[in-house]
């Protein structure tokens, strides 16, 4: 069966990585559109394709279209290609953000369009293998029953793994992919910082971190939460955390809050394990409160 055509509106990162797994699956790209000319032209390029600012000449040459630019121009966008007639009858057309629902598409579905969201459970700030960086993603899908399946169905063709996640629980889904990504990266930058204390550069703080932060993550694969938990708050340690908790409180109020927060979260996976007593819980929370 032969694969649909599909075009790409907005050039960047995430369209870039969709546009080149699903070449590579077979998929024929029509064209690129961006805000930006010289943007769509260097995706387009490698293409052979064309690359505008016409949203409209794009959208149209395409059975399946994928907007992928920031939130919040989605709605604007295709808006804008249904205030010029630019959708049709039986087309696919998709969203890639996390937090919104395919609905945001509407103006597209009352031009007969089938609509969803297909959103890639990943980081896009560095890829260094384009050719396969979305095999073994998983994928945030939304939308008509149609629209759906066909996601599915590209999905599982560039090597990802679908999930249906419900108009009104996609901000809930987000959230916890910001948590994920965002606030890790949030968090070893405190810690760089701490250790920038002791004479390290930011640079050589981070590649020495690196390791640690590597270990974790193969403990999470290997034993998943909460039993990839290590440190002095799982092993009932209270004289180092509040050794710990004494030196930051020197350094400052900030990074002492955040040490007390995750250390009262991190008593709650603590509980489920069940590697301390009732007494041990209570003195380390009494002491990270």
């Amino acid at each position: 069966m032969e694969k649909p055509s599909f075009a790409i509106i907005g050039a960047g990162k995430v369209g870039d990585a969709l546009a080149t797994s699903l070449y590579q699956c077979g998929y024929r790209l029509t064209g690129v559109a961006s805000r930006n000319l010289a943007s769509a032209a260097m995706l387009a390029e490698r293409y052979a394709v064309l690359g505008s600012v016409n949203l409209v000449e794009i959208a149209q040459k395409a059975e399946v279209v994928f907007i992928t630019t920031s939130d919040r121009y989605i709605g604007d966008v295709v808006g804008q290609i249904a205030h010029n007639g630019g959708w049709y009858k039986g087309q696919y057309v998709y969203h890639a953000s996390g937090a919104l629902p395919a609905d945001t598409l509407a103006a597209a579905k009352q031009q007969g369009a089938f609509i969803g969201a297909l959103h890639p459970l990943q980081s896009f700030a560095s890829m260094k293998n384009k050719a396969d960086c979305l095999s073994g993603v998983y994928f945030a899908v939304d939308g008509d029953h149609a629209a759906v399946n066909l996601a599915k169905t590209m999905v599982r063709d560039m090597g990802g793994y679908s999930f249906f996640v419900p108009p009104d629980q996609r901000v809930l889904y987000h959230a916890a992919a910001c948590i994920a990504s965002n606030y890790l990266v949030v968090l070893v930058h405190n810690a760089v910082s701490l250790l920038q204390q002791l004479g390290l550069s930011a640079e050589e703080a981070t590649t020495a971190l690196l390791p640690l932060l590597q270990g974790t993550l193969d403990n999470l694969v290997n034993k998943g939460t909460p039993k990839a938990l290590t440190g002095p708050i799982v092993r009932g340690d209270a004289n180092t955390v509040a050794a710990h908790l004494q030196a930051l409180a020197r350094l400052d109020d900030n990074s002492e809050k955040l040490y007390r927060q995750l250390g009262l979260h991190t008593l709650l996976l603590v509980q489920q394990i069940g590697s301390l007593e009732i007494a041990q819980l209570e003195t380390m929370s009494e002491m990270l409160r």
